[in-house]
């Protein structure tokens, strides 16, 4: 399971929500429940420590330990670091649950690191901006749905009034038949533009397993050529296939491995924070599947 990290006002609740509801009870004073919340001050590395240690064995009484830590963005940097490792590797018995109100100020290494969840806050902002420039509730849908609650995106909606349900059937035409190299550049190119991003990432996801082992190297190549970004994009979107639509595109992919791949590729957005090669990642997260 892939670590989830809330975000904006009402992060905290929506994390002990997330919490009661896995373990059918409230965490408080739960066996197989950890609450790790700073109430004043920082996270310091000595509950991280301790909630590693507690980390290491079974639930008593669920089907899973789940743990809740926050606000992360008050993590030390040596918290942090502690932490790290535990996301990295989580072990299968085990939930852990973040929570922050500022997302640009938890560390990039923990925050890559984990499925963002916007909490409602910023859903309704988004939606409430594009309705006040016009934009009907279809159109709403459809540009929330590509925005993913990212508000610092909607601005390319906001500034001019387009028409995203044209644009995105136009996109996903354009992007269909085409080859994984051909999506590839294409994605690059339109990957600063979140409906663009969307249907182009979707079909490039979609192409990895029909398409050959040098194919997909040469894709990799392009994509890593035009810099990090296209990468930490493509990563993105990949992970997000994987959750969303490769069950009904993929219904012969275990859902073990499937779920395997969208955690190495979301871990791999933190690798690349990290500095990695991001050539090199790319096809390791790319080729994973054939290599297991």
């Amino acid at each position: 399971m892939i670590p989830h990290l809330y975000v904006g006002p009402g992060a905290r609740a929506a994390a002990l929500a997330e919490a009661a509801k896995a373990l059918d009870a409230a965490p408080s004073g739960h066996p197989d429940a950890r609450v790790e919340v700073a109430q004043t001050g920082d996270v310091g590395i000595d509950r991280v420590r301790e909630l590693v240690l507690w980390a290491r064995y079974g639930p008593v009484r669920a089907l899973r330990k789940v743990a809740v830590l926050g606000p992360a963005e008050r993590l030390t940097r040596e918290a942090a670091n502690a932490l790290l490792k535990l996301l990295e590797e989580l072990p299968s018995h085990l939930a852990v649950v973040l929570f922050a109100e500022a997302l640009d100020q938890v560390l990039p290494t923990v925050r890559s690191r984990c499925a963002l969840l916007w909490c409602s806050g910023a859903h309704d902002q988004i939606e409430a901006a594009l309705r006040a420039v016009g934009y009907s509730d279809d159109e709403v849908a459809s540009i929330a749905s590509v925005l993913d609650d990212r508000v610092e995106e909607a601005a390319a909606f906001l500034a001019e009034r387009r028409a995203p349900l044209r644009e995105w059937h136009e996109a996903c035409a354009e992007a269909q038949g085409r080859s994984v190299l051909e999506l590839a550049a294409g994605f690059a190119s339109r990957a600063t533009d979140p409906l663009q991003r969307r249907a182009w990432g979707r079909a490039l996801a979609a192409s990895l397993r029909r398409a050959g082992t040098d194919e997909v190297l040469a894709a990799v190549e392009r994509l890593a050529k035009t810099g990090k970004d296209p990468v930490y994009a493509f990563l993105a979107e990949l992970a997000r296939f994987l959750v969303t639509e490769a069950p009904a595109a993929w219904p012969d992919l275990a859902p073990a491995t499937r779920l395997a791949w969208a955690s190495k590729a979301s871990l791999a957005r933190g690798e690349l924070d990290d500095n990695a090669n991001p050539r090199l990642l790319a096809e390791v997260v790319a080729l994973w599947p054939r290599s297991t």
